[in-house]
């Protein structure tokens, strides 16, 4: 209710800044800058029906058989020649899953103060083609972004729950030509705001414009990561990915996943992968239907925990239906399907079992 509150009373501020300035201050503010922002409702029904109404191991939907918002955020984005950054304060289930591990380092850090802030960044021109930016930015690894309207499906991947959703720290940014680009980031670690070791990690991207079609990008990191309550140890994690815009009539993207990390006790090394495969095939202007085929092994629990034999090793299906009602409002439902190795997904009051199924329908509007 705090934060709901908090972006009334920015909403009304800005809206009274705007009405106090006069006219030509007003157009030199909105030549460099846009506001804007995103609202996204839904309802899920778990076929397991967990007792309290918390579904697992994912980030959205979160809820079962309830009315809910996923996310909600209020943007400004300054764009100049030599400037450049962006304030996004948010709100929702996902914020709260997604922060529930920052760590807590003395009386300024935590979940509750950074769950706050989307991103929060300002960035300078260092030259023709680079950029530096610095603060708190969205995670680069993966091929979906946590701006669900974004997506070819409503829900993310699996390897995309489990690799940074935010990240803090700086990044270097150089366009190389028209099609190819490159980051390379320091970072207080895997998606944390508040450092929780004495080391810093970095990441890189580069991606590249093949063709007018196809698309290549390539995200990695490294870093010392604690897992669990253990020491913290070497994690390495890689990802590929491959987007071919065939036609308008059909569009694939196709994605592999790699970690690394140094085992908690001993000196030997745990790995894990991920494979994504989504298809979509938009029907018209308005509609879009689009399939996802997924699988996740992590048999060691170095980066997700089950606390069973066989740790996350989980097949998924998924298939979704868009549609837009009109310039800046969608529609969009999702069937989805996960099978585990071993019984993970709760049941019921009691129990577990190795399949979860779940329907979520979502309504989300932007500005």
């Amino acid at each position: 209710m705090r934060m709901f509150q908090f972006l009334m009373l920015l909403f009304i501020s800005s809206t009274t800044l705007a009405n106090v300035v006069e006219d030509n201050q007003i157009s030199k503010i909105t030549k460099d800058m846009s506001f804007g922002g995103f609202l996204d409702t839904y309802y899920a029904y778990d076929f397991n029906q967990p007792k309290d109404h918390e579904r697992q191991f994912t980030t959205q939907p979160v809820r079962h058989n309830e009315f809910n918002i996923n996310l909600a955020y209020v943007e400004a984005i300054l764009k100049k020649e030599k400037s450049r950054g962006r304030l996004a304060l948010q709100y929702g289930n996902s914020v709260t899953k997604n922060y529930s591990s920052e760590p807590t380092q003395g009386a300024t850090s935590g979940p509750n103060d950074s769950k706050i802030f989307q991103e929060a960044y300002v960035g300078t021109k260092i030259g023709e083609r680079t950029w530096i930016d610095m603060g708190i930015f969205l995670g680069n690894i993966g091929a979906e972004s946590w701006i669900s309207k974004d997506n070819w499906i409503y829900t993310r991947a699996l390897s995309l729950d489990y690799v940074p959703y935010y990240s803090s720290g700086a990044r270097l940014e150089h366009f190389i030509d028209n099609n190819q680009s490159f980051q390379l980031q320091l970072l207080n670690g895997w998606q944390t705001i508040s450092e929780n070791n004495q080391g810093k990690a970095i990441g890189m991207q580069y991606k590249n414009a093949v063709t007018p079609a196809f698309t290549f990008t390539y995200n990695n990191f490294f870093g010392d990561e604690e897992v669990v309550s253990q020491s913290s140890r070497f994690r390495a994690y890689h990802n590929f990915i491959f987007q071919w815009l065939q036609s308008d009539a059909w569009q694939y993207i196709y994605t592999f996943d790699i970690g690394h990390q140094s085992q908690q006790e001993n000196d030997g090394v745990d790995a894990w992968f991920t494979t994504a495969f989504t298809v979509r095939h938009p029907l018209d202007q308005k509609r879009t239907v689009a399939m996802r085929a997924e699988y996740y092994a992590d048999p060691h629990q170095a980066n997700v925990v089950t606390s069973t034999p066989n740790g996350f090793r989980v097949t998924s299906l998924a298939t979704g239906y868009d549609q837009k009602l009109d310039e800046n409002t969608m529609w969009r439902t999702e069937l989805r399907g996960f099978y585990s190795h071993d019984r993970i997904y709760p049941q019921g009051s009691a129990g577990k079992n190795r399949l979860e199924g779940f329907l979520v329908t979502s309504l989300s509007m932007w500005f």
